[in-house]
């Protein structure tokens, strides 16, 4: 959370903060319209550093959980929260949330859909984040926040197929392992995995540095000091596992 460089909307976002001031109990029927409006506000008051507006909205023991998996209390949240440096615009927009209320607690679920500019490079990024609020009197106070970037193909560098054939074959985790990884060209696509009908696209992003298309893999390719490729790296969840060629039956 502390992370998103966000650029705020300022009329919008002053009107909102006054929810956070003394915000009244939204009834049953209004209860998503409310929690729209209060989380905007959060994610207005970013950009600006307007910490006021997330401590008004932050319960004391609040816990949040950002997309890098750093978790702050209030006082680190608080802290972190600081203005856009020159360079630096963008806007988020919460869309398409959703409320459980149990009693005096309330599940909030929603998509952060963020677009930022870093000195004229634009990026494009979504969330997916879960809030527990607790109702505080005839109000209601952040307790829990927890976010999730949501994964998405990354842009391919110019494709060289000429490139591509020391890449093909099949890679295993051991020679008694069960699976193989198939490298393969396919209409002049390079694709890679346990089951050529399941297998997806490798997207290149460097000569030996492939994307797994629809995940969150990276798949790179290791040559040998003879200059010959007999290893393929699996970049998973910040682990790597490697796996072998396996050498053509002749």
């Amino acid at each position: 959370m502390a992370a998103r460089r966000l650029f705020a909307a300022p009329g919008n976002a002053l009107a909102l903060a006054l929810l956070l001031v003394c915000p009244p109990a939204p009834a049953a029927s209004d209860a998503s319209a409310w929690f729209q409006a209060a989380t905007q506000a959060l994610m207005d008051a970013v950009t600006s550093g307007d910490s006021a507006v997330w401590d008004r909205a932050l319960d004391g023991d609040c816990i949040v959980t950002n997309e890098d998996g750093a978790v702050f209390d209030k006082a680190r949240m608080l802290k972190d929260l600081t203005p856009l440096p020159a360079g630096f615009s963008g806007e988020i927009k919460v869309r398409d949330l959703t409320v459980r209320q149990i009693g005096d607690a309330a599940v909030v679920h929603y998509w952060l859909d963020e677009w930022e500019q870093i000195f004229g490079q634009t990026l494009r990024t979504t969330y997916v984040e879960t809030d527990a609020w607790q109702r505080a009197g005839d109000s209601w106070k952040v307790i829990a926040m927890h976010t999730t970037v949501v994964p998405r193909d990354l842009e391919p560098l110019q494709p060289d197929p000429a490139s591509w054939p020391p890449l093909l074959g099949d890679y295993a985790y051991s020679d008694k392992a069960a699976s193989r990884y198939h490298v393969f060209m396919r209409d002049g696509v390079l694709y890679g995995g346990n089951n050529p009908k399941t297998a997806t696209r490798l997207i290149p992003l460097a000569p030996l540095v492939y994307y797994q298309q629809g995940s969150i893999h990276l798949m790179i390719f290791v040559r040998d000091t003879s200059g010959a490729v007999n290893e393929v790296r699996e970049l998973h969840k910040y682990n790597e596992v490697r796996m072998q060629r396996i050498p053509a039956i002749k």
